[in-house]
């Protein structure tokens, strides 16, 4: 009975540290659109930052975001968050 108890804690344990691990090294590709604004996750670069255009390199893809008064409203290492009248989104 012991050993089951303990087997199970060791296959419990790992399971939650994978999930864990993954959370953390999440690097897929995550777009969420909102009204007038895009979020963008694990994105690789800027190409093109105007104020009608926005042109975001990604490792699968290339987005093409156009509209007026387009700005960044949030930009860390891996995320970007866009805002502003977005006439269209391409996926190249």
């Amino acid at each position: 009975v012991l050993f089951l108890f303990l087997l199970n804690k060791i296959i419990i344990g790992d399971f939650m540290f994978r999930k864990v691990f993954e959370y953390v090294e999440d690097n897929k590709l995550k777009i969420t659109i909102y009204k007038n604004k895009i979020d963008i996750l694990n994105y690789n670069k800027i190409i093109i930052l105007e104020d009608e255009k926005i042109v975001i390199d990604c490792k699968e893809m290339v987005i093409s975001i156009k509209g007026k008064s387009l700005n960044i409203n949030k930009l860390y290492d891996k995320e970007i968050l866009i805002s502003g009248t977005i006439t269209s989104i391409e996926f190249k």
